[in-house]
């Protein structure tokens, strides 16, 4: 690397003397930012030293001072460093107690629990991400198409055919309000766009009108103008395999640690290189968040950024976050920025409208990461990075607050969680959904035959309308987890399911998911003198496809082959009474 120098640091211990002065160096690239120096000295050091961050009148002699006792800051320094032109960082030894242990560096003998075993995954995943291709081999479609394939995927909807496996992920609204604050600011006719960002925006049309030969010359011309389109300064950073990541706007956090609420990738034109710039902005994401130097904000968030590709005249916006996974979706579909029509001011208005919601929100995620503070992990509970950013309800007119505990689907697309109540402490269910047969749920609770909804409302427009439910805890067994599935049911638990079967009937419901999982056999009460019947312990506990036969109530589209299969229905058939009675034939 060029212009190579030494760095020196001085180590405060609590002895009698107020100063132990050592000597080490650290080789660094005098081209990066400083930011990008405190980082490298926090995960060299950070292991055994609390950092003091540099001010502009660095080194801070006043704290040097308020240090030492027996000389001055100006002797001690002068004795142990006679070279000019050094750079010397201040660091004092962490009290001597056990450290806590990090939620990436787990024991394998800790991981005996779902909790357990969701944290050594994601230590594993991220350091799968670290150890693969770099952001531009990994976005060319023969190494996408493995990647995608592999044990570290990105959730974005893509799938290698062969292989299969789940890429879907939950909405990305429900991790972070700035997504769904997005969306709904672009739908907004009466947000007002400032004349600066109508101008800039007209300026951007052109520039992407020009056609490209070269991407380094369009990556100069749209990086000014997309810079003061979004209130932004994008700049290189670089990766600590000297891999140059996309433009990317940092932002500061209380870790000494940079953030990026944006990344965007920038293309000649679309198809250069054989790679999506939305696909390598991803990787980009990934191998950003999931660095070393990141592992304190990792430690307190879902890492959530917004993402921008740009190929030639083609504009994609797209919101990230890290949960257990990389999960990446697309805000705007892929928009034609070219001029190719003559007296269209509405074009740059459209566009305009939609980058200054972008802008806004940008706002939003660089204020977040500003304030990031360190989240309360309970025992034996999920981290708050793998669980949705919700944490209430309205019960009776009151806000009902809870913690998640653990999701109770062992897969990354999963939107159902166990939490408990923080005012009584009774375990919930948490989950969330498109649509749900709330009418049908509450008559079979009444029955005893599911458990008590306690709440099912819409989000609202910031999350796509999506619903929030909520209903009791069942303590108790799937059939898919109390029986064989190899064989059939008992006959008396068969027969207690076609019994409440005909409860649901007379309300004139019909239920379109009959499978083990969505039925449960509530355990006994320790106590009870007398047997419960088997019957009065049946709780159906999923009503998304439950409601009035006719009324309008049809299988979704992409849905499982299992559910397709057993039920002999195809995607958008009404359900009807029919298809559940096959299901329950094969149950």
């Amino acid at each position: 690397m060029a212009n190579k120098q030494k760095l020196f640091y001085v180590a405060t211990l609590k002895q009698s003397k107020p100063f132990d002065f050592v000597r080490s160096y650290i080789e660094i690239d005098s081209n990066l930012l400083v930011l990008d120096l405190e980082a490298a000295l926090a995960a060299k050091y950070a292991e055994s030293h609390d950092t003091f961050t540099a001010n502009k009148a660095f080194p801070d002699l006043k704290t040097l001072l308020q240090k030492a006792t027996c000389a001055t800051a100006e002797d001690l320094i002068g004795e142990a460093f006679r070279e000019r032109r050094t750079l010397v960082v201040l660091l004092h030894r962490k009290p001597s107690h056990t450290p806590a242990t990090s939620v990436e560096d787990q024991d394998d003998s800790e991981v005996n629990d779902v909790v357990g075993q969701l944290r050594q995954d994601f230590s594993k995943y991220v350091k799968g991400v670290m150890e693969g291709k770099t952001p531009s081999v990994a976005a060319k479609s023969s190494n996408y198409n493995e990647i995608q394939g592999s044990d570290v995927p990105l959730l974005d909807g893509r799938f290698n055919g062969k292989a299969g496996g789940q890429t879907a992920a939950p909405p990305i609204e429900i991790y972070h309000p700035a997504f769904g604050a997005f969306s709904k600011r672009c739908k907004d006719p009466e947000l007002e766009v400032p004349n600066d960002v109508l101008c800039h925006t007209a300026s951007l049309l052109r520039s992407v009108s020009k056609i490209s030969v070269q991407e380094a010359s369009r990556d100069s011309e749209t990086r000014v103008i997309l810079a003061k389109i979004l209130g932004v300064s994008c700049e290189h950073v670089m990766n600590l395999n000297q891999t140059l990541s996309d433009l990317t706007s940092v932002q500061h956090t209380l870790q000494s640690i940079n953030a990026a609420p944006v990344l965007v990738e920038v293309k000649g034109e679309l198809g250069v290189d054989g790679s999506d710039p939305s696909v390598q902005a991803s990787f980009s994401y990934a191998r950003f968040y999931c660095n070393l130097k990141r592992t304190a904000v990792r430690k307190r968030s879902c890492c959530p950024a917004f993402l921008v590709g740009l190929a030639g005249p083609w504009l994609v916006i797209m919101g990230a976050v890290l949960t257990s996974r990389v999960i990446v979706q697309r805000l705007s579909p892929y928009e034609w920025l070219g001029c190719s029509r003559v007296l269209d001011d509405d074009q740059v208005l459209q566009v305009a409208r939609r980058l200054y919601a972008l802008r806004l929100s940008i706002a939003d995620l660089k204020e977040y990461y500003q304030n990031l503070p360190s989240p309360v992990v309970q025992p034996n509970h999920i981290h708050p990075r793998f669980c949705p950013f919700i944490n209430s309800f309205s019960l009776d007119g009151k806000d009902v607050s809870f913690v998640y505990v653990q999701p109770l689907e062992r897969d990354p697309s999963s939107v159902i969680f166990k939490a408990v109540r923080c005012d009584t402490q009774s375990p919930i269910v948490i989950k969330f959904a498109r649509r749900y047969g709330e009418a049908a749920h509450k008559w079979m609770a009444d029955k005893r035959l599911a458990p008590k909804l306690l709440t099912c409302k819409s989000l609202g427009a910031d999350y796509d309308d999506l619903l929030l439910v909520v209903m009791e805890f069942v303590d108790g067994q799937t059939l898919h987890d109390a029986y064989d599935s190899t064989k059939p049911l008992p006959k008396d638990v068969r027969d207690s399911v076609r019994k409440a079967l005909d409860v649901l009937a007379q309300g004139d419901f019909v239920f379109g998911d009959l499978r083990r999982p969505n039925v449960m056999l509530e355990n006994e009460n320790e106590g009870e003198e007398l047997e419960v019947p088997l019957e009065k312990r049946i709780r159906f506990i999923d009503f998304d496809w439950a409601g009035r036969e006719g009324s309008g109530l049809r299988y979704p589209f992409h849905s499982a082959s299992v559910v397709l299969e057993a039920s002999g229905a195809s995607e958008n058939d009404p359900i009807t009474r029919a298809h559940q009675d096959k299901m329950f034939e094969k149950l």
